[in-house]
Order: structure tokens, then sequence, then C-alpha cells
């Protein structure tokens, strides 16, 4: 080091790092070597300046020794690296693995800090984990010095500090903090983070809206319930696979809650923010989980937040944004989940409390006066003769209003209330076949938990056991995916209810191989078809040759089929060029309400 007049003034110098006092004080620890010139401190130069050389008494710099944690071990350059690991781990006092030491000293480049981290005792590794796992951090540092007698010796310096977090659990303290332990994408916390950031970034961006996603799982219980908690996880991770893969490079996924993620993405406009929501929707329909002889699928409810670039993000509130979306999939869940609903942000609409919508009430607490029946026809294509009637479960009253049917349902599954429903329109489907001389079929929905419920059976039995005749008039119809999550459990209450004269039929019939491949073992007189099989023929005309098949082979093994929700004439019309028996939707009358209820 030299002084401003071109003086030297030292050849050595040793620091420490910065070090924090008292309040806001900051200090670093200065060592310098001043022999070899000849100097000291009382010989400095008049010209030195105050501002060049601070010198203090020494019972100053006493003091301020106290507050440096740090040690200090300064290396001259001619040790080894054994001999550099035997002189640090001494005055350390660890018996670690000297072995290892010298190899990390080895691999450090001599013109670069090295930074190693040494536990203080051989139980820290011992223990594989312990909640306090401190170590000694050593940093070591090049000194740049002068070739003595033509040979330069690479001198550095050790800064010893004790007591330091284990790097490793630092880092993955903070994996935890801010992603999801499970499927690894962000958790809550990372997520309303990152969303301030986009909001900043819109304040300056008047080009590119942003897009704000609340998914809620549908009917994800019953992957936990019947396919155990592993199936439940695995699941979890899939749905995760997909948002990232839809979302891609520019969005971000996160899971926020027990089946609840959210997303965001860069989006120009309300179209846009849709498209991607409809891709998930997708995405998340093609998911199959087999566990066992059970197939597993999934759905969703989307509420999209949307925020065009005229509105001023700095008025909106990164938390309260994530709650507008979650209203808006609250009010998909309401209409029945598998939908998308969007919200058009405005700056106001993040600091209203989330007053307007209630959740949906639970399931156990609604009366028989508060449900009513509903029927609309199935209509026979070849002689446009009406020969059956499918019963619908509707709700009446306040309570009910805004909530659909199929959310309803869904919360009465999910709260173990399906059994007592369904026996309540069995009761009712019956009483009214009693009384009506015609023969025309009555079918109605029966949920895999009343399929599995011994005391469902038995009303269903005693029912018949008066008057077997009954029988003949009913039709007991089980959803595709019910058969898929509980093959044995439906395949069995199908034999049974073939056993006491229904008729039976799969709903919502997609084509899964798992429910073919049963056909031929399955006592079923019918196959409702999913409406968007029926709906892409119309669509695709070139699909019709799939859809062919499927009915061909279908009536090979001497089942009928049903299409859905039929709405023109032209739809009605290649239903019958494909030998589809029977349809129903408003084409042929819209659900009334039923005389039986």
């Amino acid at each position: 080091m030299t002084l401003k007049s071109g003086s030297e003034f030292c050849h050595h110098m040793i620091c420490t790092s910065v070090v924090s006092l008292t309040g806001a004080n900051q200090a670093v620890l200065v060592q310098f070597d001043m022999e070899e010139n000849g100097q000291d401190a009382k010989q400095l130069p008049e010209t030195v300046s105050r501002t060049e050389v601070s010198s203090k008494p020494a019972s100053v710099s006493l003091d301020l020794l106290e507050h440096f944690p740090d040690e200090i071990l300064v290396f001259d350059g001619s040790e080894s690296a054994e001999e550099k690991a035997v002189m640090l781990l001494e005055l350390i006092g660890s018996d670690y693995d000297i072995g290892v030491l010298i190899e990390a000293l080895q691999a450090g480049n001599e013109d670069l800090v090295q930074t190693l981290h040494i536990p203080e005792n051989r139980s820290f590794e011992a223990a594989g984990y312990l909640t306090d796992r401190q170590m000694c951090e050593v940093r070591i540092v090049p000194i740049r010095q002068q070739p003595e007698k033509g040979v330069l010796h690479r001198a550095s310096m050790a800064v010893i500090r004790r007591n330091i977090d284990c790097p490793h659990d630092v880092a993955e303290n903070r994996r935890l903090a801010y992603h999801d332990p499970l499927t690894g994408l962000e958790n809550r916390r990372a997520f309303t983070k990152a969303l301030k950031w986009e909001l900043t970034r819109l304040c300056s961006d008047h080009e590119t809206g942003l897009a704000v996603y609340y998914i809620d799982l549908d009917e994800f219980k019953k992957v936990n319930d019947l396919g155990g908690h592993d199936a439940g996880d695995e699941m979890l991770m899939r749905v995760a696979a997909c948002l990232s893969l839809t979302l891609g490079e520019f969005g971000t996924a996160a899971r926020i809650g027990g089946d609840e993620f959210a997303g965001m993405v860069p989006a120009a406009c309300e179209g846009a923010a849709l498209d991607v929501a409809e891709r998930i929707l997708d995405g998340l329909d093609r998911i199959r989980l087999e566990v066992g002889d059970r197939v597993f699928t999934i759905g969703g409810s989307i509420g999209v937040a949307f925020v065009d670039s005229s509105v001023v993000a700095e008025e909106i509130d990164a938390a309260a944004l994530l709650g507008v979306a979650d209203h808006a999939c609250l009010r998909g869940k309401r209409g029945g989940g598998q939908s998308v609903q969007i919200h058009s942000v405005q700056s106001t609409d993040c600091q209203r409390r989330r007053n307007e919508l209630a959740d949906i009430p639970d399931a156990g607490s609604f009366r028989g006066n508060e449900l009513t029946l509903f029927a609309m026809p199935i209509m026979c294509l070849k002689n446009d003769r009406v020969c059956g009637q499918e019963v619908l479960l509707r709700l009446q009253g306040d309570r009910a209003r805004g909530l659909s049917s199929r959310a309803w349902i869904s919360a009465a599954e999910r709260s173990g209330f399906i059994a007592q429903v369904d026996a309540w329109t069995l009761d009712r489907v019956l009483d009214a076949a009693e009384r009506s001389p015609e023969r025309s079929i009555l079918t109605m929905n029966v949920s895999a938990e009343s399929a599995r419920d011994p005391n469902f059976r038995d009303g269903l039995y005693h029912r018949l056991s008066v008057n077997p005749l009954l029988a003949a008039k009913l039709c007991l119809e089980i959803a595709e995916k019910d058969f898929l999550r509980e093959p044995a459990t439906i395949e069995s209450f199908f034999k049974f209810a073939a056993e006491l004269g229904c008729q039976t039929a799969v709903d919502d019939f997609a084509g899964h191989w798992p429910v073919l491949s049963r056909l031929t073992g399955l006592r079923v007189e019918w196959l409702k078809l999913e409406s968007s099989l029926t709906q892409q023929v119309i669509e695709e005309p070139a699909k019709a040759a799939i859809l062919n098949g499927l009915v061909r082979a279908a009536h090979e093994l001497g089942i009928k089929v049903v299409a859905k929700h039929v709405e023109t004439h032209g739809e009605a019309d290649l239903l019958r060029e494909l030998n589809i028996e029977a349809a129903q939707g408003h084409l042929f009358g819209a659900p009334v309400p039923w005389p039986g209820r």
C-alpha cells in the first residue's frame, strides 16, 4: 500500500468481513504489517493526512475486538493442503474428517475466494439431521504480495466464523418456505410475492394484461377415499404437471391449498385468458390415474381475474386479486363445477369485501320440502314416440337460489348425504310408478355411495318384493366416472338390480376402455352417451365412423344407446343414421315439474 505522496505504507494488510456493531454501526478490523520497511506508527511521514490514516488509542482497538466474531488464520503460502487442514481443524477444535477437508482445499483455486463449511463435531454428520446444525464458515482469501528472492508464495488468510447455519439447511428452509413440498410448485406465499411483482410490471407495461387463475379440483376427495392418500398425492402431482405445461415458461403455477391451485400468465385480452383456462380444463380431463382395477379422473372449476393493461395496477392488492379469482371460481362451483368463470377486474374490485356470495350450504341441512323432482322425456328415434322419462332432482326455496342441483349433489356426495337423497328420490319414483298405468320407463341416477350402501339396497329390495311389476318400469343409471373408480361395486350393484328385474344404464359414457372391456360380462341394458361424443360428430362428421363403430359394438352385445342434449332436428337425423335408439334433450322437451314429486 502507498500513500498519496507515493511513500510506501506497508506490504501486507489483513481484514475481516463487515461486522454489525450496536445500532446501525458497522466496522471492519484491519491489521497492517509494517515491519518490512522499518516503520512503525510513530514514524509515519508528516505528509500523511488524517483522512489517509486514522490512528486510535490501543484501548479503543481492544474494545472493538470484542465485537468481532471472526477468527483469522494466515497462511504464508509455503504450507501444503495437509498442513493447512491440520491448522484449521486445530484452531476450530473439530474432529471433522481431515481427508475430506484436504480434498476441498486442493480443489480450490488459489486466486479466488474459497468458502468451506466445517462442522465442529462428528456427531453432526452421524445424526444425519439435527435440529441445531451449526457449522464453522471458513473463507480462504488470497493475499497479493511481491515475490521474495524470485519465489512467489501464494499467501492467504482464512477468516473463520462460528455458529453459522448449515447452508444446505438454509437452502432447504428457503425452498420449503416458498415451494409446495409435494408438487414442487410455488406455495401461496411465493405466488403472492410473484403476483406483486407482476402488478408492478403492469404499471410500466401498458400493452399486456394479466390473467390470474384460481383452480379448485372437483371430486378430489373420492380419489383420496377410494384410492388412498398415495393415489391422492399422485393425482395432485399430475395436476401440477398439467398446470406447469399449460401456463408455460411465461406463466406461474402454485398450489395454495389441499386441492386448490393458482396460476397467472400475461394475457392480451379476456379471450386469451379464457383460452388458457379452457386448455387447463382440457388437460385435467385427459388425466387418467390407474390404481389396481380403478381408474380415476379429475376435473376442476376455474375462476379467472383478468387485469387489463388500462387498469391502474398500483391500486390493486395482490392478495385481494387472488380473492377475486377465488370468488369467480366459487360461482362456477355453485353452477355445478367443470366450468370457467371470468371477471374483468377494476381497481375498486380488490377493495370490496367478499360478502356477495355465500358458500355452498351443507347438504345435510336441506329438508324434504326444499327438494323437488323434474322429468324430461326420452324419445325413441325410430318411431318418434316417448319411451320413457328421466327423473331429475332439483332444489327450491331461498337457500337454493343461484345453486345448481349438480353443485348441491356434489356437496351431498362429499358430506355423505347422497345415499339418503337417492333413497328419497327412489321412494317417490316408485310411488309414481305404482300410480301410473303407463308402461314407460322411469330412469333415475344412483351414486356410487348409494350403490355400496346396504340400506339403499335393502330399501330397493323391500319395495320391489312387495310389487315385483314395478321393477320393469325402473331403470337405474350410474355415471361412467363412478364405474371407473369403483368397478367391482358398480358391477355388483348392476347384478343385484338386474336380478330384481330393473333395467340398468351407464350414464355419461365416453367410451373408456376399462368400461368397454367389462361390457361383455356386465348386466346393463343402456349406454347413455356423453354429450361431447355426439357433439363432436355434429361438428366433425368424419368422426361419425368412430361413433358408428362404438354403437355397432354395443348392439352386438345387446346394449341399446341413448344420446343426450339433442337440440336440433339435424342432430336427431344424424343420430338416426347411426342407428342410435333413443335421445333426450330440449328438442324433445325440457325438464318440467314432475307429478310424482
